[in-house]
């Protein structure tokens, strides 16, 4: 069948069934309505913003200027009663807070205490900026926010008109209070060119005396300069000499302090001269005696041999005994080693064992409870299920009543207390017996530590005695030698000490005349230091007197210097106020004059409300829209116009058949052209019923109503043919991509911002979506009335019409002949 002729069954299938037309008609009425809602001529952003409830809280208590009363909060919140800009409800502050915090309000606007007394302290020395209070809720609604914004800058404008206005009447009202000013100067400035000259005979006057006197002073100044030079000198002399007399006074008082140190010196080492002659006599004594008692002492001497002896016979045995003790300890060490090794390799070990075992044994003992506990549930259990008075039973009981026997509380308790008992012997036998924290460990390593030092220390004191008993034969040989050589030696120091006692005597009194007259060489010193001391203060003295002298002589120099330099200064400065008298009388004048010409100007100067308001508003924009949008949705209508036909061509893929031929097709091409040609005429009718009723139903004002009629049934077109290649290809996941195809558009294509205010990437991603190009096309046919970029548009649509169309054709070729190959009978196409 032919591809004519499959498009007539198509056809004439939508027609057998009523509730296919039926659905087909709402099908095509899809985009009229979407278009009805959304092109609404009272759907604009700002068609009801009166219905936006936004507080105004007015605390503005007034001020005061110039006498008047000023309320700017009054004037602000009637004129807001005037508009109908937004919905302004005009609260307390509290239902202000109360109200944003319940999110009744999209802003709050407040207008603070002190705004009108900031206003007017414009002209004060530190003036206040009146602020306005805004605080939004953009939470509520992103376009609220921005209508809320313009507001914003609207009541602002209001406001700086309005205090501009206040300022420039201040401003004039006090330009009269300048003109009062240059009056009372005017007068002032005459009085003041009065006075000056009158001044300037004055001071021409005492500027006549100032020179005829100024000669006196110079000479008086002169002559106070000489006498300054002159008490210089005698000062410069004194203190040149000072330091001689104060070297005499030191040298003085050195010397008499050299023989004072000579004459203490002498003195305090009598007593050691004295001494040294006693000593030497008991000295002479001491070794007399010493010689009697060695003679004396023979027999002692004797004794002391024989006992050296005695010691060297001792040190031998003490020696012997030191081995043998020596011997017994190297034992007991070998010992102790095969105890620590028992200890480290058994002990412990054992003990670490024997404590993991209590341990397991006890967690064993506390399962074989629990398992004897559910035992005992399962028997009550059993117990429950048997018969009353049956052997089972009975028995069952006593089981029951043993087991409830042993797992009692205190039986339980008490056997767990034992065995915790038991633990907890194995784990102190354990740490006992450890060699790091047990004591009996910490012993054992302490014992043969000990033992280890115990052995050194004797090994030593063997070797002590052995050096003790040949330290005693020693001494028994050499006492027989001391005693010999004590006896020579001791008469030959008797003898020297009889020298020495004789010639400390000779000593001491030649130190006694040395001190006589080192007492009388500092007597003299001391007279002699006194003299230089009272030399040395008198000179001090005179050099201070000639100091104080000179410093008098300075102060009347330069006192009669500065009464010569002031006297000059005063001279010039009366020259100079005569000079400037002189100037200030001609400026005077020239003040007068202006002033009187100040008052006159502003005396003339008249203000009207006319002149105030053009200080406030001194500009005015003359501005013009071109291409201006009758309604909001006018700029809308090419992305709606674009949404509706996609939206209607996806609806009718769900109505209508997209891939089931109505009879079998004689080819790919046949089924393709048939289908191609029924959708096609229901997307024709789409697009024309939707341009009609956007032309005459809505009224929308076009450029070029044709150009749109023939654009939306181009634009309808090149969608069908996405669709139907979706769809064709992956039936109701096509359906699902076209959807996400159609959403991916919606903000990349310049509908919420304009292509241009995107990012790179997506308006990168917008050059190749059809979207695009249709609102774009339906933007010139509307508003801008540029059909060459329609053509261009159209251009590139026609380009998506025909690549989906070939891939269509393509997808239905490919299912025709699959279908085809595997059945003998007439191919009837299913989804």
């Amino acid at each position: 069948m032919n591809a004519f002729q499959l498009f007539k069954a198509e056809m004439g299938k939508l027609a057998e069934k009523k509730t296919v037309l039926i659905s087909v008609v709402l099908m095509l009425l899809v985009p009229l309505t979407y278009a009805a809602i959304l092109l609404s001529s009272k759907a604009g952003p700002r068609d009801n913003i009166d219905n936006l409830p936004v507080a105004v809280v007015n605390n503005d208590k007034g001020a005061e200027l110039n006498g008047s009363q000023i309320q700017v909060g009054d004037d602000l919140v009637k004129e807001l009663k005037a508009s109908k800009t937004l919905g302004w409800e005009f609260v307390t502050s509290e239902e202000a807070d109360r109200g944003i915090k319940d999110n009744k309000y999209y802003m709050v606007v407040e207008i603070p205490e002190d705004f009108s007394e900031n206003v007017t302290s414009v002209l004060e020395p530190s003036p206040k900026k009146a602020q306005l209070k805004f605080r939004q809720n953009e939470g509520l609604h992103f376009m609220g926010a921005t209508v809320t914004d313009s507001a914003i800058e609207t009541i602002k404008a209001q406001l700086n008109t309005k205090v501009t206005e206040t300022y420039t009447k201040t401003l004039f009202a006090q330009l009269g209070q300048v003109n009062d000013g240059f009056k009372e100067a005017a007068d002032g400035s005459k009085q003041i060119n009065d006075g000056s000259g009158q001044l300037k005979d004055g001071t021409g006057q005492i500027l006549t005396s100032l020179n005829e006197k100024s000669a006196d002073i110079a000479k008086l100044a002169d002559g106070a300069k000489q006498l300054n030079a002159g008490t210089g000198e005698l000062l410069n002399n004194l203190k040149g000499k000072s330091g001689d007399i104060n070297k005499l006074a030191a040298g003085a008082q050195e010397l008499n302090a050299g023989t004072g140190t000579l004459l203490n010196s002498l003195t305090g080492k009598s007593g050691d001269i004295n001494k040294l002659a006693a000593g030497a006599q008991e000295l002479n004594a001491g070794t007399g005696q010493l010689v009697q008692a060695l003679t004396d002492q023979q027999g002692d001497i004797a004794k002391l041999i024989n006992g050296a002896k005695t010691l060297e016979t001792g040190a031998n045995t003490l020696n012997a005994g030191a081995g043998e003790v020596l011997n017994g300890l190297k034992g007991a060490k070998v010992g102790s080693e095969k105890l620590y090794a028992g200890l480290t390799q058994q002990l412990i070990p054992g003990s670490q064992q024997l404590a993991a075992g209590v341990a397991e044994a006890k967690i064993g003992v506390e399962e074989s409870i629990n398992q004897m506990k559910e035992l005992r549930d399962g028997l009550l259990r059993i117990n429950q299920a048997v018969l009353e008075g049956s052997p089972i039973k009975q028995t069952l009981n006593q089981m029951i009543t043993m087991l409830n026997q042993s797992l009692a509380d205190e039986v339980v308790n008490a056997k767990q207390a034992k065995l915790e008992q038991l633990k907890q012997g194995a784990e102190k036998l354990r740490d006992g017996l450890d060699v790091e924290k047990g004591d009996f460990g910490k012993g054992l390593v302490s014992l043969n530590s000990g033992l280890n030092a115990l052995v050194d220390g004797q090994t030593r004191v063997s070797e002590g005695a052995n050096q003790l008993a040949q330290g005693a034969a020693q001494v028994s040989f050499g006492n027989q030698q001391l005693v010999g050589t004590l006896a020579t030696n001791a008469k030959k120091l008797h003898a020297g000490a009889t020298q020495i006692k004789d010639g400390n005597v000779q000593v001491a009194n030649g130190w006694k005349e040395l001190t006589v007259g080192a007492t009388a060489l500092h007597a003299g010193t001391t007279q002699i230091k006194d003299g230089n001391a009272q030399v040395a203060s008198g000179w001090s003295q005179l050099t201070a007197g000639a100091t104080k002298l000179h410093d008098g002589s300075s102060q009347i120099s330069n006192g009669n210097q500065s009464v010569k330099e002031g006297w000059t200064q005063l001279t010039d400065g009366v020259t100079q106020v005569d000079e400037g008298l002189l100037k200030l009388k001609d400026g005077s004048s020239e003040l007068m004059t202006g002033l009187q010409g100040g008052a006159e100007s502003t005396e003339q100067l008249k203000v009207s409300d006319n002149n105030i308001k053009m200080f406030a508003e001194p500009v005015d924009v003359d501005s013009e829209v071109l291409n201006a949008y009758p309604y909001y949705r006018d700029s809308n209508a090419p992305y709606i116009l674009s949404l509706a036909l996609f939206v209607g061509v996806l609806i009718m893929s769900l109505v209508v058949s997209f891939e089931k031929p109505a009879v079998a097709p004689a080819s790919g091409l046949a089924l393709f052209a048939g289908k191609t040609l029924k959708l096609g005429v229901l997307a024709i009718i789409q697009a024309i019923v939707l341009s009609l009723f956007v032309l005459f139903g809505l009224g929308m004002h076009v450029e070029n109503g044709v150009m749109l009629i023939l654009f939306s049934i181009f634009v309808s077109l090149t969608f069908l043919m996405i669709v139907l290649f979706l769809v064709a290809a992956a039936g109701n996941i096509g359906r699902f991509i076209a959807l996400a195809f159609i959403l991916l558009q919606v903000q990349t294509t310049g509908t919420s911002l304009p292509i241009d205010m995107l990012p790179e990437s997506i308006r990168t991603l917008s050059n190749f979506l059809p979207l695009t190009y249709s609102i774009d096309a339906f933007r010139n046919i509307i508003i801008l009335g540029d059909l060459g970029s329609v053509f261009a548009d159209m251009f590139i649509l026609l380009i998506y019409l025909a690549v989906f169309a070939v891939l269509a054709f393509i997808v239905f070729t490919v299912k025709y002949k699959n279908h085809a190959d595997t059945s003998d009978e007439q191919p009837q196409l299913t989804t």
